[in-house]
């Protein structure tokens, strides 16, 4: 068997089983911040061509065909990221090298994927149907196969093992941020430039947003030059106690009541550990509930047929323990955050919405079509961002739904890439969203938004 189709621009030999990708590992020792990023395992998958990427533009009539230059190499990684300070964690992710590359040295893109589920079967490197085709092959394919040497974490926990905390800004963040460096532990010297982009979508868009807030401390490899955030969900993390209160049940669905379960079982397991993760629930639903999550991805844990209502969970008092629907649902609802258990979620809801880095550039885009994360709620996150000194150009798709924004504003980002990452020229202004609706306001209709970087 000869060498793997890209290979000669790697400096480590990647021939390690797929699965082996998703193993654990035993943690350095002598853990240090000069680990971050370090590659444990590294694999080839396979050749994607353009005909095959292509097919991933018909999975939903919101996307177009952004057109595709190159055929691209895949492989799998797993490399090294931190929590916590001194806290490592494994995560495995997928890693693209276009046969033809925009550049060489080329720069490097990182791609925040949107949400697949919690399920290990539902990391995006491992492609499964129900939890990647539908936001993030086109969200990969779209750069990739345009000649941008491409990234995407899976985030620890998802694939590896351990619990994934869906939202949880630390571990996203930081996985966004060390696959710059793991990129750069791979890759011969002269392979890669020093210029990075972030790029998101959805929840994606959060983790590269968070990325951006923790860069200086946290720190990354290379220069850090665009972060572009697709539909974010840069809400008060509150708005997931405020849905279980009987309040929210009046505005619930299968797919919100989904994404409350996975946020308290991700954020229970890091927060309070891997036997904790279920504590929310009621006794007599945990088996169910775990169930559920663990043996489906997204279109599967969200629908009615497969998702809460088919455990008989339609509303939070449904399933949530009565302490965490009054409590932790009332502070998320009205911010009266008097009990310890209710302090405690507000502590975590602030961590999880982090003040931005006021140097480095965002490019937020709104899909004037978006039905998931609407306008109105993107500006609850615009305004935060904002008031708290970020650099922001707040631009509108006004054809754009919440996926199908990555492909109908696909010529200017890959404009603007040409040009923050290549030296070529701009693209054309973007249509700005307070002059397509000058009057929008934020309109989160159960939760406030406050401004403050103290508060959720």
């Amino acid at each position: 068997m000869g060498p793997s189709p890209g290979s000669e621009l790697l400096a480590l030999p990647c021939t390690d089983a797929l699965d082996s990708v998703y193993q654990g590992q035993t943690a350095p020792a002598d853990w240090g911040p000069e680990m971050r990023g370090n590659i444990t395992r590294c694999t080839f998958e396979r050749t994607i061509s353009i005909d095959e990427m292509a097919e991933a533009f018909a999975v939903s009539d919101s996307f177009v065909n952004p057109g595709l230059s190159t055929p691209v190499y895949k492989y799998r990684i797993q490399y090294w990221t931190e929590r916590n300070e001194g806290e490592p964690v494994l995560t495995s992710a997928a890693l693209y090298i276009p046969e033809m590359r925009r550049a060489d040295p080329s720069p490097l893109v990182v791609l925040g994927h949107g949400s697949v589920g919690i399920a290990d079967q539902c990391a995006p490197s491992l492609e499964d149907s129900t939890g990647f085709n539908k936001d993030n092959r086109p969200l990969v394919y779209t750069y990739a196969g345009d000649g941008w040497v491409a990234i995407m974490p899976d985030n620890p926990g998802l694939g590896p093992p351990g619990t994934t905390a869906w939202l949880l800004s630390v571990d996203e963040g930081h996985a966004i941020l060390d696959a710059t460096r793991a990129a750069r532990k791979l890759f011969n010297e002269d392979a890669l430039t020093e210029k990075n982009s972030l790029i998101g979508l959805s929840v994606g868009a959060h983790a590269v947003l968070s990325a951006q807030a923790a860069a200086a401390d946290y720190g990354f490899e290379g220069s850090l030059d665009s972060v572009v955030a697709m539909s974010p969900i840069w809400l008060s993390a509150g708005i997931w106690g405020a849905l279980i209160s009987p309040v929210g049940a009046a505005l619930v669905d299968p797919t919100l009541m989904s994404v409350a379960m996975q946020f308290f079982v991700g954020h229970l397991a890091i927060y309070e550990g891997e036997d904790s993760r279920l504590d929310a629930f009621l006794p007599e639903k945990r088996e169910e509930a775990r169930q559920l999550l663990e043996d489906g991805c997204w279109s599967q844990i969200t629908s009615a047929e497969q998702g809460p209502p088919s455990i008989g969970v339609n509303v939070g008092a449904d399933l949530f323990v009565p302490a965490y629907v009054e409590e932790v649902g009332n502070c998320g609802l009205t911010d009266a955050c008097e009990t310890e258990l209710a302090q405690t979620w507000r502590a975590r809801w602030v961590a999880d919405r982090p003040p931005p880095n006021t140097t480095i550039p965002i490019f937020h885009w709104t899909g004037g079509m978006d039905t998931f994360i609407s306008p109105g709620f993107q500006k609850c996150g615009l305004d935060r961002l904002e008031a708290q000194g970020g650099s922001v150009a707040a631009c509108v798709q006004a054809d754009g739904d919440h996926s199908g924004i990555v492909t109908k504003n696909a010529e200017w980002v890959r404009q603007h890439l040409d040009q923050v990452l290549l030296g070529g020229a701009p693209p054309e202004p973007c249509e700005l969203l307070d002059q397509y609706d000058p009057m929008l306001e934020c309109s989160i209709p159960i939760i406030p938004n406050s401004l403050s970087p103290d508060d959720p």
